[in-house]
């Protein structure tokens, strides 16, 4: 059985990469929510479908799963996503995919919308409101948010993750260079990994198994 912290730090990366390749997307635009439409839109040209998460209440600390959310008649079709990770919830028995409401102390939208999007190969946006936020998944993003990282990029993105969780660095980094199809030789100290078009990564760990350095010789 699999706790959320295990299934977190499995997937944290992951999803920390493909937040960053939509911000690149997206910049500084404005967005706007349609759920009629069932899109949103970040500023005059780019429209995308939309899957729904949940929602962060600043007034009492607490997140409600979009498939919990009765009181707001949401569209059945834009709660598929969030119903298929309550049933994977069920499954590995993780109780913060199959709870409707819990305190943001537990898990927030962003660690929660961050495992969601390792999971479901999708990223997600975090729409701020007065008292809250609503978390959703871009339904049709470009290729290039979910495509595997550059292996510099992906050294950026576990500085970062190991910076703001506290995870287990060992399972961050094994985890993540897989997903990102890159060949692992892993040694009782360290991680070595070898991209496809011949560039190398060495992330050398403690005897705490925390990350105590990265290198790489990167192909141009």
């Amino acid at each position: 059985m699999l706790t959320f912290d295990r299934l977190f730090a499995e997937h944290v990366a992951t999803g920390v990469a493909r937040q960053m390749a939509l911000s690149e997307v997206i910049g500084e635009r404005d967005w706007q929510l349609d759920l009629t439409s069932g899109t949103v839109t970040f500023g005059d040209d780019l429209r995308y479908r939309v899957q729904l998460l949940g929602t962060e209440s600043h007034d009492d600390g607490s997140w409600l799963w979009a498939w919990a959310n009765e009181a707001s008649g949401l569209p059945p079709a834009l709660l598929q996503l969030c119903g298929w990770l309550r049933e994977y919830g069920h499954r590995q028995g993780v109780a913060e995919l199959t709870e409707p409401a819990f305190a943001l102390a537990r898990a927030d939208g962003h660690r929660l919308a961050l495992l969601a999007s390792g999971l479901t190969g999708r990223c997600y946006y975090r729409g701020p409101y007065d008292g809250g936020a609503v978390f959703f998944h871009l339904d049709d993003a470009p290729p290039q948010i979910t495509a595997p990282v550059r292996p510099e990029r992906a050294l950026s993105v576990l500085g970062q993750v190991i910076a703001s969780f506290p995870v287990d660095h060992r399972i961050v980094v094994e985890s993540f260079l897989h997903q990102q199809s890159m060949r692992l030789d892993p040694a009782p100290t360290s991680v070595t990994a070898q991209h496809a078009d011949g560039s190398t990564l060495r992330i050398d760990f403690d005897t705490l198994g925390r990350v105590s350095n990265m290198s790489g010789t990167v192909r141009p």
